[in-house]
């Protein structure tokens, strides 16, 4: 993104950069780049002479990916499962806590989010300010100490304040997370890892439906419980593990981003970072970079880049819409998804289902789609097969397999496009679920049906419950690649933060709305048609996001120019400021190119 004009001062140029076809690289070499002069190089930071001074993204772009990406990607994807496990574990402790008022259960299903909301907002400012990892590790450790504290927790009020500090712990790491897995990545790969970082969503709530199952559920063959002696306390203890064994490996294995080190002047380190992680990927001949700046305006030019980033809603228009289109599809995917996960048991106790524990892990197990076709045969056999919603659970795993094909139809169908057409697709699923017949909402011809017929439609409720849960998991997917890669370095978490603080603001809503609608007495067609009608109006709110479709270089500049109209050149024009100086370092040297209003 073009932030900056051009900048130069005795040595020291800071470009805007050639367009790419990818948001982000960009980004970080109109910030991060510095190219010096050979003979007024010097150290900084302690860092090593002896070559010509290099860029970050360069250097990144050089050592690809290797073990220490594929190691790095699933450490902080059990970061995003603890997550998931923090989130949806409310569901399972609200049907076993007992009875309470709509309004307690409102409060307490939203008091995760009402943290999430204050969490991800202090945590993006944190991290900008402080590095990923430090905070990362902190809202680890928050989780892990809360879900602690919950299981001990006297009273439900009480617990509502321990839910609220595991949201702060839960808003506060999400941003950061991602952000970090994104800056130690080559910009190539950038779609792909963060959809398996989304994936591990996945884990999360299939391990936590799982566990649920087993210390809170009943036994298919005995119907009896299987851990008897067990019950919520000890569930929320156990929603605290996968936190803290996020926290320990992440804090022996996975180092601070290179780029962000780059961006706070710190050579030496983001160096040590980068040889480190060649090392590792078995690149054994990489040698020590030398990152470099002379400058001594250089942190002046970063604060003001970094208020000019902050002002994009004011000054860009295009910008504008892309953040309010991102922030209302954010409210809307946040609204569908949690407000039907949060309360999916209770949905399915609502509805007469006799097992809902292993009904919910089934509806975990659909989290992500791809290949749902090739296990039409199941889905067919459900719909017509009588009570067969209470054999459904041997199947489940099929879904999981889904996630492995998610990538892909990221890469080949485009962000923006998968987005939209999984926004649509689960308020379908929602709208076919409004229209069976629900016993909750028609006792009277609930009771004139034949039991064949019961059973048959509550196993239809049951594959439309996972068909809604596989379309809002591949809108996460997408919608993390599409917010990830929107903004630039120096205010990514920050304004992915404020993006994801209004999803929050939306799944705070649905908790309320849907307390509400699930009585006593249960409005269920209604709760469903509340929930298609939002998704829909997320799906619309796409359509402002660019398009991969479009051509790279007009998406971009219109994207990413925030100068003022009037400052803008008339005609279309390119201007090469700095040609490639001869270089014996043997690492690639990026020339600068600009491209103006095309």
């Amino acid at each position: 993104m073009p932030l900056l004009e051009d900048l130069s001062d005795e040595g020291c140029h800071i470009s805007r950069p050639a367009i790419s076809s990818v948001h982000g690289e960009d980004d970080e070499r109109s910030l991060l780049k510095v190219e010096v002069d050979n003979d007024n190089a010097h150290c900084s930071d302690s860092a090593d002479c002896g070559g010509t001074s290099t860029d970050v993204d360069t250097e990144v772009k050089v050592i690809g990916c290797g073990f220490f990406h594929h190691r790095m990607v699933i450490i902080l994807g059990l970061g995003n499962a603890a997550d998931a496990v923090e989130i949806l574990a409310m569901n399972y402790i609200l049907a076993d806590y007992g009875t309470i008022t709509p309004w307690e259960s409102s409060f307490l299903t939203a008091a995760v989010f009402a943290g999430m909301l204050v969490g991800g907002l202090a945590g993006g400012v944190m991290a900008d300010a402080y590095g990923r990892r430090p905070i990362v590790l902190l809202n680890l450790g928050i989780n892990a100490a809360s879900a602690l504290m919950s299981a001990l927790s006297p009273s439900l009020p009480w617990l509502i304040l321990f839910r609220t500090f595991a949201g702060i712990g839960v808003g506060g790491i999400i941003s950061c997370l991602f952000a970090l897995c994104v800056e130690h990545l080559p910009v190539s790969a950038r779609a792909r890892y963060i959809t398996i970082l989304c994936s591990f969503w996945m884990l999360g709530s299939i391990v936590t439906a799982a566990a649920a199952w087993l210390m809170l559920g009943k036994s298919l063959v005995t119907h009896s419980r299987i851990l008897p002696w067990t019950n919520w306390r000890h569930f929320a203890a156990f929603a605290g593990v996968p936190a803290l064994l996020c926290g320990v490996l992440t804090y022996f294995y996975v180092p601070e981003s290179a780029r962000f080190l780059v961006s706070q002047r710190k050579f030496a380190a983001a160096a040590s970072v980068l040889t480190h992680i060649a090392h590792i990927n078995g690149r054994r001949e990489y040698t020590k970079p030398m990152l470099s700046v002379q400058d001594k305006k250089a942190d002046n030019r970063r604060d003001n880049v970094r208020f000019h980033c902050m002002n994009w809603f004011v000054v860009s228009p295009m910008l504008r819409k892309v953040s309010l289109c991102l922030c209302v599809t954010s409210f809307a995917l946040s609204f569908g998804s949690y407000g039907i996960s949060t309360w999916i048991t209770k949905l399915f106790v609502s509805i007469g289902l006799s097992n809902p524990y292993a009904n919910a892990f089934l509806y975990a197990g659909a989290n992500l789609p791809g290949n749902l076709v090739r296990y039409a045969p199941i889905v067919i056999a459900a719909l017509f097969a009588p009570g067969l919603e209470m054999q459904r659970t041997p199947w489940s795993p099929t879904f999981e397999l889904c996630c492995c094909h998610s990538y892909l139809v990221v890469d080949s169908w485009g962000p923006p496009g998968l987005l939209k057409v999984a926004l649509v697709g689960a308020a379908a699923a929602a709208l076919l679920f409004s229209l069976q017949p629900l016993e909750s909402d028609n006792v009277e011809s609930a009771s004139s049906r034949p039991p064949s017929a019961e059973n048959t439609s509550r196993a239809t409720i049951v594959v439309l419950a996972c068909l809604f849960n596989a379309f809002t998991t591949a809108s996460w997917n997408a919608f993390g690649v599409v917010s990830t890669n929107a903004f630039p370095l120096p205010v990514r978490v920050t304004a992915m933060s404020v993006v994801n603080s209004v999803g929050k603001v939306g799944a705070i809503t649905a908790q309320f709305v849907n307390g509400f609608l699930l009585g006593p007495p249960p409005h269920l067609m209604t709760l469903l048609v509340v929930t298609a009608t939002v998704l829909m109006s997320g799906a619309a709110a796409v359509s402002g996001v660019p398009s991969p479709g479009l051509k790279a270089s007009s998406r971009l500049t219109s994207l990413q120019d925030h100068r003022p109209l009037d400052a803008q050149e008339s005609s279309p024009q390119v201007v090469d400021h700095h040609a490639p100086t001869k270089s014996t370092s043997s690492r690639p040297v990026v020339g600068h190119a600009i491209v103006q209003n095309e």
